[in-house]
């Protein structure tokens, strides 16, 4: 085995980058902080033009997933991995394997799931080799996130709803949904049922259509999707939609989705504050999933004895109260909702204190 890695020192804790010239595996894990616990967050397989591009992503991600873990009251610092796709739709055997072993030298300081590009049968598959890969959906724990990440979504879409258009359901409520994977499909799926009149857009056609003939949808062709007046803009696709510019000019009330990342900059967050748009911070609402793949795994620890519905669930109902706060907050400072969220985040975190995050 042909193995390179390389250290990168800054607000991360640890920044590497493994290559494996026999798999041809290139991947990064950034670990932003273990303050809380172990680091954890999933581990994402996208088709990145170069190492750098790959790198930014993951120390982005990583930093999103302290502030994610600590505001959703889990015991878990943040981290996140990146394996850079190769053009194969699956990472072959031999790169799950290597990536697996690569995750045993880490000796639990970061514990990794499923993420865009990797899915259970992945999870399952490197479990053999590391005790340190979760997200498997046995014993009616843990599994496809998906699911659990678009309920805290849509959880979080209706409070910021009630809190910037003063209505207590979604009825009428037009929502442009950008992003039809697993999480963006499972929001439609919420929406449609609470009856918001939406508009969705994906680079797969196919899923398009398939959201038209389920909810009855609007489709929007990808790069129109942005100037479509509408009083709820939902990302649930890749990260960094909301520039400057778009913060400038998107015709919406409120921006609330399931995507990680959605500002390019905080200078985006200030734009939405000024202009009057509710910006529900991504790391609050899509908690949801690592939620349900926290309890997997504090289920294995010999003193944690609570009932997966009631501390799943009782953490995941929590985001519309997080989110309020954070919102109330934000207004009464004349400041962006990303600001206010961070600093709560950031105070639970040099706290250095998990217990209550293990309490029922």
């Amino acid at each position: 085995m042909d193995m390179g890695m390389e250290d990168f020192h800054g607000k991360h804790e640890r920044v590497e980058i493994y290559r494996d010239e026999r798999s041809g595996l290139v991947a990064i894990v950034a670990i932003h902080s273990t303050r809380l616990g172990p680091a954890a967050g999933g581990c994402r397989r996208w088709q990145y033009s170069d190492v750098h591009a790959a790198r930014l992503d993951a120390l982005r991600l990583s930093e999103g997933m302290t502030y994610k873990n600590a505001l959703a009251a889990i015991p878990f610092g943040g981290g996140k991995s990146v394996i850079m796709a190769d053009g194969d739709p699956r990472p072959c055997a031999g790169q799950l394997y290597q990536f697996a072993t690569w995750l045993n030298e880490l000796e639990g300081d970061y514990l990794t799931a499923e993420d865009v590009g990797m899915g259970t049968v992945e999870m399952r598959t490197m479990a053999a080799i590391s005790p340190h890969v979760f997200g498997l959906g046995l014993d009616g724990a843990g599994g496809d996130p998906s699911p659990h990440t678009a309920y805290g979504v849509f959880l979080g879409l209706k409070a910021a709803v009630r809190h910037k258009l003063g209505v207590d359901d979604l009825r009428g409520v037009r929502v442009a949904v950008q992003g039809l994977g697993a999480v963006g499909m499972s929001l439609c799926e919420l929406l449609a049922a609470s009856g918001a009149d939406l508009r969705v857009t994906d680079i797969d056609m196919q899923r398009v259509v398939q959201a038209q003939q389920r909810f009855s949808a609007s489709g929007v062709a990808p790069d129109m999707l942005l100037n479509e007046p509408a009083d709820v803009f939902a990302p649930c696709a890749l990260g960094g939609v909301v520039t400057e510019d778009v913060a400038h000019n998107l015709d919406v009330s409120v921006v609330a989705g399931a995507a990680n990342n959605q500002l390019a900059t905080p200078a985006a967050g200030e734009i939405l504050a000024g202009r009057g748009v509710v910006y529900a911070p991504d790391f609050v609402i899509n908690a949801a999933g690592v939620i349900s793949v926290a309890y997997e795994i504090l289920s294995q620890r010999e003193h944690f004895a609570h009932a997966r519905e009631c501390w799943v669930g009782k953490r995941i109902h929590g985001i519309s109260a997080r989110l309020h706060d954070i919102l109330t907050t934000a207004d009464a400072r004349a400041c962006s909702t990303e600001r206010v969220a961070r600093q709560m985040a950031l105070k639970i975190v040099e706290s250095g204190s998990a217990d209550s995050a293990i309490a029922a």
